[in-house]
């Protein structure tokens, strides 16, 4: 009998008060006797298997919560159940269910001192299995009874109709488990997947054939029509027929819309045709900037700037942004606030995380009001408040507007509370959390500020890309 099975069934029978710690062993009242360090069937998930003495613990402190339980089984240096363990292990032990898949098919074998009665017994004392007809799954037990034992451990009663609840077992555990130890899977979930004696070589191959005589049929036609044969040239999508290119994703020819590809036209004026041109109208009385408007539009003069709040109850203010964006350390603005004797205007830093060798020099203000309409050209970057307020002094109509042509970054500490967040969620802002006192995570906080504008300006903003 294998110590799991033993336990399980003091549990179930509710007789855990006979099961006591005699020096090295535990006593299982008189039947059966196992050493405490006796590793059981049952494997945790982190791959060892439990010892009896750390089971056996275990399910006498049940009641406790886990926390307490761990407490007190460190003062007894035990093997500790961790929590992922605890309910399957406690469902099986209780009997609410029969197996689980952390048992091994075949329990662990170790020392135990048999019992001086019988390990089974139905009124009848058996000694031995005898086969009587494998192919029905029976086993006759020996002594000319007119009971029989199933092949899955449980007794099939009288051959009169008499029913049990016996279990055969043997000395390795119970009999159903010598019958799982024999089993060996025909497929496992890659197996199921495998296609022999398969080849999808003539799909491929029909595939390129086809698409070869689609390219011959369109060479012939052009030539046919006098056409000049078209040399694959490389463009951001790859390399591929440049007409066929702008036909398969303008849906028309660049002939018919007088556009040369192979031809560039930046810096160039008047190259617009009419019609191509966007007609949105300005916003009568709001100082509208320019920039957003293409990849093609030079740098603007100076360099970039980056808003910050300007209140003091902020976790990024103008006091400490130089410290975190320039040296990768988060210093409380209250504390930088003493350091200072007056608020400054602004704030040059040097952009050296990401940049060492070429360092980029960015400016840190935090009045809106005080920007000229040349200014917001330079924004490239903004740090929220939460609260709408924030932009009144923005020549933009909304938020969504704003955070369209300038990356909006919300600075918070790990255990702030969700209130904080919620108005920010709702905005395309990316929230960049800090420690409170781990200081060493900060360098990391600031690299992703740095990642996240860099991938901002490549795709909105190609002008203002450093």
């Amino acid at each position: 009998m294998d110590p799991l099975s033993v336990l399980r069934d003091y549990t179930i029978r509710g007789d855990l008060d006979n099961v006591k710690a005699v020096g090295d062993d535990f006593h299982f009242g008189e039947d059966y006797r196992f050493p405490c360090n006796i590793d059981t069937a049952y494997r945790s998930k982190q791959g060892s298997l439990y010892t009896l003495e750390c089971l056996v613990f275990f399910v006498k402190n049940a009641h406790l919560k886990h926390t307490e339980y761990m407490q007190q089984a460190r003062v007894q240096k035990l093997q500790i159940v961790t929590y992922t363990d605890r309910k399957p292990l406690l469902d099986y032990l209780e009997g609410k269910i029969n197996t689980t898949d952390a048992i091994e098919l075949v329990a662990p074998a170790g020392p135990h001192v048999p019992p001086e009665k019988p390990i089974w017994d139905a009124g009848d004392h058996v000694e031995e299995y005898r086969p009587e007809d494998p192919s029905l799954g029976f086993f006759d037990n020996g002594n000319n009874s007119n009971k029989r034992i199933r092949i899955d451990g449980t007794e099939g009663g009288d051959i009169g109709g008499a029913e049990t609840d016996q279990v055969a077992v043997t000395e390795t555990g119970p009999l159903i488990d010598l019958v799982r130890a024999k089993e060996r899977p025909l497929k496992d979930r890659e197996a199921l997947l495998e296609c022999p004696n398969r080849n999808f070589q003539a799909v491929l191959s029909m595939a390129t054939r086809r698409d070869e005589e689609r390219r011959k049929s369109e060479d012939l036609q052009r030539k046919q029509q006098g056409r000049p044969m078209e040399t694959p040239r490389k463009n951001h999508y790859g390399i591929t027929e440049e007409k066929r290119f702008w036909k398969d994703h303008l849906g028309t020819d660049t002939d018919e819309l007088g556009i040369d590809p192979t031809q560039s036209y930046i810096g160039q004026k008047g190259f617009a045709k009419p019609g191509l041109v966007s007609q949105r109208p300005q916003v009568q009385g709001t100082p509208r900037s320019s920039f957003g408007s293409g990849g093609g539009k030079g740098k603007p003069d100076g360099v970039p700037i980056i808003l910050v709040p300007s209140a003091f109850q902020t976790r990024m203010n103008i006091y400490n942004a130089k410290d975190f964006l320039e040296d990768g350390v988060y210093v409380a603005p209250d504390v930088k606030a003493k350091q200072m004797p007056q608020k400054p205007e602004c704030v040059t830093i040097q952009r050296k995380i990401g940049r060492e060798k070429t360092p980029v020099a960015y400016q840190i203000r935090d009045k809106p009001s005080a920007l000229a309409a040349n200014d917001w050209d330079r924004v490239v970057a903004l740090f929220v408040l939460g609260k709408e307020w924030q932009f009144k002094d923005f020549p933009f109509k909304d938020h969504v507007e704003i955070f369209n042509k300038i990356k909006g970054f919300y600075l918070r500490f790990e255990d702030d509370g969700l209130e904080s967040v919620k108005a920010v969620k709702q905005w395309n802002v990316k929230i960049i959390s800090i420690s409170k006192h781990k200081r060493h995570q900060d360098k990391t906080a600031a690299m992703e500020f740095w990642d996240k504008l860099d991938s901002f300006l490549r795709s909105q903003r190609p002008n203002m890309a450093y």
